[in-house]
């Protein structure tokens, strides 16, 4: 059971944006129970790099930066990925790239907490609460 997290789960942790980073905590440690480290989408990187950098100081940002590069495995945006990416009948290229990066790593599952973008997604997207659910 492999698991790409979308960045909008992993700012609900480093950021304990409240009332999500429970269950987003939960989801993370069952992923990381259940199959060792959960994948974020290459591109990801380097946008939670540029938000952090906007609402913490840098400390706070390299730590957060140093724990999401030890917790969660890369996986990659390349050629063939951006190529999937432009293929899926998706509204947000970004989506579709975070699906294509899925897709590639082998994923069974995406979490994040906007199924409704991920709706063609040949990778189901489940909630944070929905992955404890089905995975237990």
């Amino acid at each position: 059971m492999k698991a790409l997290f979308d960045i909008n789960v992993v700012l609900d942790i480093v950021g304990r944006r409240e009332p999500f980073v429970a269950s987003a905590e939960s989801a993370y440690l069952h992923a990381v129970e259940k199959s060792g480290k959960p994948f974020l989408a290459a591109h990801a990187y380097a946008t939670l790099f540029y938000l952090l950098g906007a609402s913490a100081t840098k400390k706070r940002r390299d730590a957060a930066m140093n724990w999401v590069f030890e917790s969660f495995a890369v996986a990659a945006i390349g050629e063939r990925e951006l190529a999937a990416a432009r293929s899926y009948a998706m509204a947000d290229f970004e989506d579709a790239m975070v699906v294509a990066a899925a897709e590639s790593a082998g994923c069974d599952f995406i979490v994040t907490r906007n199924g409704a973008d991920f709706a063609d997604s040949p990778v189901p997207a489940v909630s944070p609460d929905e992955f404890l659910l089905e995975n237990s």
